[in-house]
């Protein structure tokens, strides 16, 4: 449903999610036995788990207040808690397939593709929960409120981090939610008088 009012989930969940099946490809397709393979894949896996996290921190600090505020309650703290310590998991039991002899290490390896894939199955429903939140706030709140929390946000990050975050999301995204995002990367980009 689009409404033309401010939404929070999309166009990010799209990129994570592209993320998500990008990093699932990228370990099916790893010989854990290869140390360069391997090598490649840890630095795969830190990057995406960093990118969920930071978009978890993003969400606790400038929606989950606005949720609790005008729901009274939101769960999505407690999910995030849940998730960050799969993804700590998820490292270790990488890390571990590294330690691991080399005999043992493509066993583990597929073992530790089948828990990532467990994982994204968990973070997806995650991620769905949170978008049905977002007829509700529209429900609940005015464009104001809605645009306030964007313009917060939008203040809050360095340039860098901004544009490296369009940089994952663009290739997600259809034609017009591509040129939505640049606008209004451009018009953040002007109220801070870098353009």
């Amino acid at each position: 449903m689009n409404t033309g009012r401010i939404d929070f989930y999309t166009k990010v969940h799209k990129g994570l999610r592209a993320s998500l099946f990008q990093l699932s490809q990228r370990a099916a397709a790893s010989d854990y036995a290869d140390p360069q393979d391997l090598a490649t894949l840890r630095t795969f896996v830190k990057a995406t788990l960093a990118q969920l996290s930071s978009h978890a921190m993003h969400e606790a600090r400038f929606i989950h207040p606005l949720l609790t505020e005008k729901t009274g309650e939101s769960s999505f703290d407690a999910e995030h808690d849940a998730l960050e310590t799969d993804q700590a998991q998820l490292e270790q039991r990488l890390e571990s397939v590294s330690s691991a002899p080399h005999s043992e290490r493509r066993a583990l390896g597929l073992a530790f593709y089948r828990a990532l894939n467990v994982f994204i199955a968990r973070y997806l429903e995650h991620l769905a929960r949170e978008e049905e939140t977002m007829p509700v706030l529209w429900d609940q709140c005015t464009d104001e409120e809605l645009a306030a929390v964007m313009a917060a946000f939008g203040a809050s990050r360095p340039l860098g981090e901004a544009l490296a975050d369009i940089g994952w999301m663009l290739p997600a995204l259809s034609a017009p939610e591509q040129s939505e995002l640049i606008s209004g990367m451009a018009r953040s980009l002007q109220s801070r008088d870098v353009l």
